[in-house]
Protein backbone atom coordinates (compact mmCIF):
# COMPACT_ATOMS: atom_id res chain seq x y z
CA UNK A 1 0.00 0.00 0.00
CA UNK A 2 3.00 2.53 -0.09
CA UNK A 3 2.60 3.61 3.50
CA UNK A 4 -1.51 4.24 2.49
CA UNK A 5 -2.47 3.09 6.18
CA UNK A 6 0.20 4.30 8.32
CA UNK A 7 -1.19 8.15 6.69
CA UNK A 8 -4.58 7.86 7.00
CA UNK A 9 -3.79 6.58 10.71
CA UNK A 10 -2.04 9.72 11.22
CA UNK A 11 -4.77 11.61 10.33
CA UNK A 12 -6.61 10.10 12.46
CA UNK A 13 -3.97 10.10 15.41
CA UNK A 14 -3.81 14.35 15.00
CA UNK A 15 -7.46 14.11 16.69
CA UNK A 16 -8.40 13.72 20.23
CA UNK A 17 -10.14 10.50 20.23
CA UNK A 18 -10.94 11.24 23.66
CA UNK A 19 -13.02 14.55 23.50
CA UNK A 20 -13.99 13.55 19.96
CA UNK A 21 -15.88 10.48 18.14
CA UNK A 22 -13.20 9.44 16.13
CA UNK A 23 -14.54 6.24 13.50
CA UNK A 24 -12.53 4.52 10.99
CA UNK A 25 -13.94 1.82 8.34
CA UNK A 26 -10.89 -0.69 7.48
CA UNK A 27 -11.20 -4.16 5.71
CA UNK A 28 -8.60 -4.65 7.75
CA UNK A 29 -7.23 -3.34 11.28
CA UNK A 30 -3.19 -2.64 11.03
CA UNK A 31 -2.83 -1.45 14.45
CA UNK A 32 -4.84 -0.35 17.44
CA UNK A 33 -5.38 3.38 17.91
CA UNK A 34 -6.10 3.94 21.32
CA UNK A 35 -9.58 5.76 22.12
CA UNK A 36 -10.68 5.38 18.40
CA UNK A 37 -13.59 3.40 17.68
CA UNK A 38 -11.99 0.80 14.46
CA UNK A 39 -15.03 -0.71 12.23
CA UNK A 40 -13.76 -3.51 10.06
CA UNK A 41 -15.68 -4.27 7.37
CA UNK A 42 -17.41 -8.14 7.42
CA UNK A 43 -17.93 -9.08 3.73
CA UNK A 44 -19.30 -12.00 5.10
CA UNK A 45 -22.33 -10.99 6.66
CA UNK A 46 -25.06 -11.24 4.39
CA UNK A 47 -26.28 -8.16 2.37
CA UNK A 48 -23.26 -6.23 3.59
CA UNK A 49 -21.77 -3.59 1.52
CA UNK A 50 -19.01 -1.28 2.28
CA UNK A 51 -20.85 1.80 1.22
CA UNK A 52 -23.62 1.20 3.59
CA UNK A 53 -21.74 0.47 6.62
CA UNK A 54 -19.97 3.78 6.06
CA UNK A 55 -23.17 5.51 5.69
CA UNK A 56 -24.44 3.61 8.73
CA UNK A 57 -21.19 5.07 10.55
CA UNK A 58 -21.67 8.53 9.43
CA UNK A 59 -25.53 8.40 11.26
CA UNK A 60 -23.90 7.58 14.34
CA UNK A 61 -22.54 11.88 14.12
CA UNK A 62 -19.04 11.05 14.71
CA UNK A 63 -16.67 14.11 14.59
CA UNK A 64 -14.46 12.38 12.28
CA UNK A 65 -14.44 9.48 10.02
CA UNK A 66 -11.48 7.72 8.00
CA UNK A 67 -12.20 5.28 5.46
CA UNK A 68 -9.62 3.06 4.68
CA UNK A 69 -10.75 2.36 0.88
CA UNK A 70 -13.48 3.72 -1.75
CA UNK A 71 -15.50 2.22 -4.49
CA UNK A 72 -17.85 4.64 -6.20
CA UNK A 73 -20.83 4.11 -3.86
CA UNK A 74 -18.48 4.37 -1.10
CA UNK A 75 -17.77 7.91 -2.42
CA UNK A 76 -21.04 9.28 -2.87
CA UNK A 77 -21.83 8.66 0.80
CA UNK A 78 -19.04 10.45 1.44
CA UNK A 79 -19.46 13.25 -0.74
CA UNK A 80 -22.98 13.35 0.96
CA UNK A 81 -21.67 13.88 4.59
CA UNK A 82 -22.53 16.62 6.68
CA UNK A 83 -18.84 18.40 6.49
CA UNK A 84 -19.38 21.18 8.12
CA UNK A 85 -19.81 19.21 11.05
CA UNK A 86 -17.70 15.95 10.46
CA UNK A 87 -13.77 15.60 9.16
CA UNK A 88 -14.42 13.02 6.77
CA UNK A 89 -10.70 11.03 5.20
CA UNK A 90 -11.25 9.08 2.05
CA UNK A 91 -8.20 6.66 0.68
CA UNK A 92 -8.10 6.56 -3.26
CA UNK A 93 -5.72 4.24 -5.26
CA UNK A 94 -4.34 6.96 -7.53
CA UNK A 95 -1.18 7.83 -9.25
CA UNK A 96 -1.26 11.06 -7.36
CA UNK A 97 -3.10 14.11 -5.74
CA UNK A 98 -4.98 15.15 -8.88
CA UNK A 99 -5.68 11.90 -10.17
CA UNK A 100 -7.30 11.34 -7.02
CA UNK A 101 -9.30 13.95 -7.43
CA UNK A 102 -10.78 12.99 -10.48
CA UNK A 103 -11.20 9.32 -9.88
CA UNK A 104 -13.32 11.17 -6.99
CA UNK A 105 -15.60 13.41 -8.71
CA UNK A 106 -16.12 10.46 -11.46
CA UNK A 107 -17.11 8.50 -8.46
CA UNK A 108 -19.36 10.90 -7.07
CA UNK A 109 -21.20 11.25 -10.34
CA UNK A 110 -22.27 14.72 -9.10
CA UNK A 111 -19.67 17.36 -9.90
CA UNK A 112 -21.04 20.11 -7.76
CA UNK A 113 -21.70 17.74 -4.70
CA UNK A 114 -18.22 16.40 -5.12
CA UNK A 115 -16.63 19.54 -5.36
CA UNK A 116 -18.44 21.21 -2.54
CA UNK A 117 -17.04 18.55 -0.40
CA UNK A 118 -13.41 18.38 -1.52
CA UNK A 119 -10.66 20.55 1.23
CA UNK A 120 -7.50 18.40 0.22
CA UNK A 121 -5.65 16.33 -1.71
CA UNK A 122 -2.87 14.64 -0.32
CA UNK A 123 -0.18 11.16 -2.48
CA UNK A 124 2.54 9.49 -1.20
CA UNK A 125 4.74 7.66 -2.17
CA UNK A 126 8.03 5.34 -0.03
CA UNK A 127 11.46 5.86 -1.23
CA UNK A 128 14.44 3.81 0.57
CA UNK A 129 16.55 5.62 2.68
CA UNK A 130 20.57 5.26 2.14
CA UNK A 131 22.12 3.57 4.39
CA UNK A 132 24.40 6.57 6.37
CA UNK A 133 27.02 4.10 6.94
CA UNK A 134 28.38 3.76 3.48
CA UNK A 135 26.17 5.65 1.23
CA UNK A 136 28.84 6.96 -1.38
CA UNK A 137 28.80 10.78 -1.93
CA UNK A 138 29.61 12.00 -5.70
CA UNK A 139 30.08 15.15 -8.03
CA UNK A 140 27.08 15.80 -10.40
CA UNK A 141 27.64 16.77 -13.71
CA UNK A 142 25.91 20.47 -14.94
CA UNK A 143 24.07 18.56 -17.61
CA UNK A 144 22.86 15.87 -15.01
CA UNK A 145 21.70 18.90 -12.64
CA UNK A 146 19.66 20.17 -15.62
CA UNK A 147 18.35 17.04 -16.72
CA UNK A 148 16.92 16.63 -13.53
CA UNK A 149 15.59 19.81 -12.98
CA UNK A 150 17.89 20.67 -9.78
CA UNK A 151 19.70 24.20 -8.94
CA UNK A 152 23.56 24.35 -10.44
CA UNK A 153 24.68 25.00 -6.74
CA UNK A 154 24.10 21.21 -6.11
CA UNK A 155 27.52 20.05 -5.41
CA UNK A 156 27.19 16.83 -4.05
CA UNK A 157 24.87 13.66 -4.84
CA UNK A 158 24.95 10.35 -3.02
CA UNK A 159 24.32 6.69 -4.50
CA UNK A 160 24.27 3.58 -3.08
CA UNK A 161 27.04 2.28 -1.67
CA UNK A 162 27.05 -1.62 0.57
CA UNK A 163 30.75 -1.71 1.38
CA UNK A 164 32.87 0.29 3.73
CA UNK A 165 36.67 0.19 3.94
CA UNK A 166 38.38 -1.65 6.87
CA UNK A 167 41.54 -1.33 7.64
CA UNK A 168 41.73 -0.06 3.20
CA UNK A 169 39.88 -3.74 2.79
CA UNK A 170 36.35 -3.20 1.17
CA UNK A 171 33.96 -5.47 3.53
CA UNK A 172 30.01 -5.35 2.99
CA UNK A 173 28.51 -2.58 4.93
CA UNK A 174 27.26 -4.74 8.72
CA UNK A 175 24.60 -1.79 8.76
CA UNK A 176 22.60 -2.69 5.36
CA UNK A 177 24.55 -5.61 4.76
CA UNK A 178 25.70 -4.50 0.90
CA UNK A 179 22.02 -3.51 -0.16
CA UNK A 180 22.87 0.51 0.53
CA UNK A 181 19.53 1.14 1.91
CA UNK A 182 18.10 1.09 5.41
CA UNK A 183 14.32 1.63 5.83
CA UNK A 184 12.14 3.92 3.93
CA UNK A 185 11.22 7.23 3.71
CA UNK A 186 7.88 8.99 2.95
CA UNK A 187 7.02 11.35 0.40
CA UNK A 188 4.27 13.31 -0.22
CA UNK A 189 2.04 15.92 -2.17
CA UNK A 190 -0.17 18.01 -0.10
CA UNK A 191 -2.58 20.17 -2.14
CA UNK A 192 -5.11 22.20 0.21
CA UNK A 193 -8.14 23.25 -1.64
CA UNK A 194 -9.63 26.42 -0.79
CA UNK A 195 -13.39 28.16 -1.77
CA UNK A 196 -12.31 29.26 -5.09
CA UNK A 197 -11.17 25.88 -6.15
CA UNK A 198 -13.81 23.86 -4.69
CA UNK A 199 -16.13 26.47 -6.88
CA UNK A 200 -14.32 25.47 -9.97
CA UNK A 201 -14.76 21.75 -9.44
CA UNK A 202 -18.02 22.09 -8.83
CA UNK A 203 -18.44 23.54 -12.27
CA UNK A 204 -16.93 21.36 -13.54
CA UNK A 205 -13.54 23.38 -14.44
CA UNK A 206 -10.96 20.93 -13.99
CA UNK A 207 -8.70 22.92 -16.43
CA UNK A 208 -8.58 26.11 -14.26
CA UNK A 209 -8.42 24.38 -10.77
CA UNK A 210 -5.04 22.52 -11.82
CA UNK A 211 -3.93 26.11 -13.02
CA UNK A 212 -4.81 27.16 -9.75
CA UNK A 213 -3.20 24.53 -8.26
CA UNK A 214 -0.30 25.07 -9.71
CA UNK A 215 -0.26 28.93 -9.46
CA UNK A 216 0.05 28.15 -5.36
CA UNK A 217 3.53 26.63 -6.24
CA UNK A 218 2.71 23.12 -3.91
CA UNK A 219 5.58 20.99 -4.44
CA UNK A 220 4.81 17.73 -6.77
CA UNK A 221 5.77 14.91 -5.95
CA UNK A 222 8.49 14.42 -8.61
CA UNK A 223 10.01 17.89 -6.35
CA UNK A 224 9.29 16.71 -2.97
CA UNK A 225 11.05 13.32 -3.90
CA UNK A 226 14.44 15.49 -5.65
CA UNK A 227 15.01 17.29 -2.63
CA UNK A 228 15.33 14.30 -0.69
CA UNK A 229 17.76 13.26 -2.80
CA UNK A 230 19.47 16.79 -2.58
CA UNK A 231 19.14 16.41 1.23
CA UNK A 232 21.20 12.65 1.20
CA UNK A 233 18.29 10.93 1.99
CA UNK A 234 17.77 8.90 -1.21
CA UNK A 235 19.09 8.43 -4.82
CA UNK A 236 18.47 9.55 -8.25
CA UNK A 237 18.06 5.76 -9.37
CA UNK A 238 15.66 5.60 -6.76
CA UNK A 239 13.13 7.92 -7.37
CA UNK A 240 13.28 7.36 -10.94
CA UNK A 241 11.96 3.70 -9.87
CA UNK A 242 9.83 4.82 -7.66
CA UNK A 243 8.51 7.35 -10.26
CA UNK A 244 8.76 5.44 -13.15
CA UNK A 245 6.19 2.69 -11.31
CA UNK A 246 3.65 5.39 -10.81
CA UNK A 247 3.66 6.45 -14.04
CA UNK A 248 3.61 2.76 -15.38
CA UNK A 249 0.64 1.54 -12.64
CA UNK A 250 -1.02 4.44 -11.14
CA UNK A 251 -4.11 2.72 -10.36
CA UNK A 252 -1.73 0.99 -7.62
CA UNK A 253 -0.19 4.07 -5.65
CA UNK A 254 -1.68 5.69 -3.00
CA UNK A 255 -3.42 8.97 -2.52
CA UNK A 256 -6.19 10.57 -0.74
CA UNK A 257 -8.92 13.09 -0.48
CA UNK A 258 -10.17 14.95 2.18
CA UNK A 259 -13.58 15.54 2.66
Amino acid sequence: GQGRPSTIYAFVKSHDAYTLNVQTLELEAEAVIEGVRQNVFDPTVDGAEFSTTARSILRRDPDVFACAEADANTCKEISRADHPRVRCYLSIKAGGALQAAQLYLKAVGDVQVAGESLHGLVAQRLVRRLCPNCKAPFQPTPDMLKKLGLPASVKQLYRKGGQVLVKDKPEICPMCQGGGYVGQEGVFEIFPIDGEMRSMLAKGDFASFKAALRSKRYPTLQEAALRKVIDGVTTIDEVVRVLSDQQQNPAAQPAGAGA
